[in-house]
Parts: C-alpha cells; sequence; structure tokens
C-alpha cells in the first residue's frame, strides 16, 4: 500500500473523530472536551497538510511547518485536558510559551534536512514527550486511586501512542541500513495505520470518560432530586404549626397497609380536642391560640412511645395511633395531657390563660376497622367534653 494512500485513511479517521467530538460538544459542557476537540480538529488539519505538502512542490516547507505544529496543537491540547480532566486546571502561560517554542521548532525544522524522514524522527520524538505528559497528567490527582474504565482505556491509548512514536526514532534511522540492519519499506508505509489505530483508541477512550463523567452528573442530579422529592412528600405529610402529621399521612399509612402484614396491626386510637381555643384565639389573638396549639402537640409527644403516631385531626384537634397498648394503658397516657400543659403553660406558651383538653380513646384489633374506632374516640372525647361543660355550667350556677 502506498503511505499516501495509508496517510489519507489516517485523515478521514481522524476527521470523523473530530466530527463525532464537536457533536458532542453541543450536549456536554466540559473544558476537557473543548481541548480534546480543539487537539482533535488540529491534528485533522495537520494531516490534510501533509498529504498536500508531499503532493506539490511549490510550499512545500510551508505545509511541513503547517503539518508539525498542528500535530504539536493536538498533543499540547491533550496535555491540558487530561490535566482538567484529573484535576480541573485549566491552560496557564506556561502553555502558552510552549506553543510559542513549539512554533519556532515547526518553522525551523522543514529546514533542517531535505529528507522528510529525518524531519519526522525530530518530530516523532516531541510528539512521544507530549504523549507520555498527557498519560502522567491523566493519572494525577484524584484520578490516581480512582481510575475509571475510561481512564484506563485513554491511559493505556497514550501509553501505547507514546512508545509507538519513540520507536519511530529507531526505525527511521535503520531505514538505510543504520546500525547494521534495514527496516522493510512495506512496514514503513503502514505507519499512517498503525497510527490511526492509535488515535482511534484514544478517541473511543476520552468518549467513555466524558460518558462517564455525564453519567456522574446524572447520578448526583438524581440524588439531589430523591432528596428533593423526600423531603417535598415529609413536607405533604406535615403540619407546618406542630411538625405533627396530617390527615394525607394518615390517608397514606392506611393505603400503603390495606393489603400487607401490618393490616392485623392491634392498638389503641385517641382523638384530643382543645376546650378553649375558641376563647385564646378571640381574647388574646391568633399568635397566642398558635402557642396553645403548639404546647398541646408538645404535651402529647411527652406522653406517647416513639413508635406511636401523631397526626393533627383539625384546626383544634389530635388524633393518635397508639401501637400494641391497651385502651386502659393508653387512656391513662391521655388522662396527664391537662397536667403536663399545667405543669409547662409558661414555658410553652407564656399566655394568660390555661389550656385545656378533652380526649377519648378506644380500642382497634386492625388497621381494616380503624376508622370505627376513630368514630368511638370521637363521641368519646366529645361527651367527655359535654361533661366537663355540664360541670362548668353547675359550678358557674352555685
Amino acid at each position: 500500500m502506498d503511505s499516501n494512500v495509508g496517510l489519507a485513511i489516517q485523515c478521514v479517521g481522524i476527521l470523523l473523530v473530530t466530527l463525532l467530538s464537536l457533536f458532542m460538544r453541543r450536549s456536554i459542557r466540559s473544558a476537557a472536551l473543548k481541548y480534546w476537540t480543539t487537539g482533535w480538529a488540529s491534528l485533522a488539519l495537520a494531516l490534510l497538510c501533509l498529504f498536500i505538502g508531499f503532493r506539490t512542490v511549490e510550499d512545500q516547507k510551508l505545509f511541513f511547518s503547517l503539518y508539525f505544529f498542528g500535530e504539536y496543537i493536538f498533543g499540547v491540547m491533550f496535555v491540558a485536558g487530561c490535566r482538567n480532566h484529573a484535576s480541573g486546571a485549566r491552560i496557564g502561560r506556561q502553555v502558552l510559551y510552549l506553543l510559542l517554542l513549539l512554533v519556532a521548532i515547526a518553522i525551523v525544522l522543514p529546514y533542517a534536512s531535505a529528507d522528510f524522514n529525518d524531519l519526522f524522527m525530530v518530530q516523532a520524538t516531541i510528539m512521544a514527550g507530549l504523549f507520555a505528559t498527557a498519560y502522567f497528567a491523566l493519572r494525577a490527582g484524584p484520578l490516581r486511586k480512582n481510575r475509571s474504565p475510561g481512564v484506563q482505556v485513554m491511559s493505556f491509548a497514550l501509553l501505547l501512542l507514546s512508545i509507538d512514536f519513540l520507536h519511530y526514532l529507531p526505525m527511521f534511522a535503520a531505514r538505510k541500513g543504520l546500525w547494521g540492519m534495514t527496516v522493510p519499506s512495506a512496514y514503513l508505509q503502514y505507519t499512517s495505520i498503525f497510527d490511526l489505530i492509535l488515535e482511534i483508541l484514544l478517541g473511543f477512550g476520552t468518549t467513555m470518560v466524558l460518558m462517564e463523567g455525564v453519567r456522574r452528573e446524572v447520578e448526583v442530579v438524581n440524588g439531589q432530586l430523591v432528596k428533593v422529592r423526600d423531603r417535598l412528600e415529609l413536607l405533604a405529610q406535615m403540619d407546618p404549626l406542630t411538625e405533627a402529621l396530617n390527615r394525607h399521612a394518615f390517608h397514606s399509612l392506611l393505603s400503603r397497609n390495606e393489603s400487607g402484614a401490618e393490616a392485623d396491626t392491634s392498638g389503641s386510637v385517641a382523638v384530643i380536642d382543645i376546650d378553649n381555643l375558641k376563647p385564646i384565639n378571640d381574647t388574646l389573638g391568633h399568635p397566642s391560640g398558635d402557642k396553645a396549639i403548639r404546647a398541646v402537640a408538645t404535651a402529647i409527644r411527652s406522653l406517647i412511645r416513639a413508635d406511636d403516631m401523631l397526626f393533627r385531626w383539625g384546626g383544634d384537634e389530635f388524633l393518635v395511633l397508639m401501637f400494641k397498648l391497651r385502651v386502659t394503658d393508653a387512656s391513662r397516657r391521655m388522662q396527664l395531657v391537662n397536667e403536663r400543659l399545667a405543669q409547662n403553660n409558661n414555658q410553652w406558651t407564656s399566655i394568660p390563660m390555661k389550656v385545656t383538653v378533652s380526649h377519648g380513646v378506644a380500642g382497634f384489633e386492625s388497621l381494616s376497622v380503624l376508622a370505627q374506632a376513630i368514630e368511638r374516640a370521637d363521641k368519646l372525647m366529645y361527651k367527655r367534653k359535654q361533661q366537663l361543660r355540664q360541670a362548668k355550667d353547675k359550678a358557674t350556677v352555685t
């Protein structure tokens, strides 16, 4: 195969990798991808200049200079991209100084020899150094303990490219029998294909690295969305004033356990109503009423167990589910609510009116009959409230 054919194949292959990289830039925002895309584009233009330089006599040295400098940009951009991916570093002033030095080399190098193969040995040595630098830059920083498959493929490709370009130095030096050996010319004709294979492997590795980055970003966003969803679900099921559960949470509980094993859970349910919330609101204002509501919730929490569930059932009503607790024990706890309120009135409410509640307790054998138990507890609560009202009226008449 003619070397120009191999070079043309390499040029087309690199152009396809460049187009893929440009396409990825439309959806992936990454400084490393920006550097790598610039490198691929520079390499495609460099190979095109080399192809033209081999087929023309006029301005041949100009095209060779453009080829050399295009490959240098490719190597430098890959070093910059690997550094950015590994540690987030951006192109600094030292890179600009390096590019100026490489510009000078690219301009002078075509005049060093009339044989391009002699020039290519210098070029290959410089490129081997750039590939090796990119290899060590990629494996530095936080990535040295957590190397993804994409990083491994890129590292392998950069290492092979370093060895590949470095081996051109003795191979091209021996093309005329130097050191007592002769390299077959057919081997040298396939160098472009060898380079293309390794460069495609490098392009495949960069694609893997970028996809891994996208996956990590998606996982982070999904984690944040899950946290937000859980937070919103919690807020949707919580009363903001008392931080007790609300009716929505109660119905969610029933719907989750309709066909589950917990549907057979037994226990006691209490319905608690604040006796004098309206007088507090009318006399002292709604902020004082809110303090009274919070105080009742605090008093109930101090008397129930960690596994019991407190719901704000209405404006001045609470509901308590006490699982695996007998009605007598549950009633004994609820009877202490007024006592706790009286003991902590100054600390919890700091209002001049006494806060009291009425309650009703009923048992349930399963969640399927919980609604009937709540209804019984509600009737008992209203019966107790009526008795207290009658007793108060009798005391007033007396």
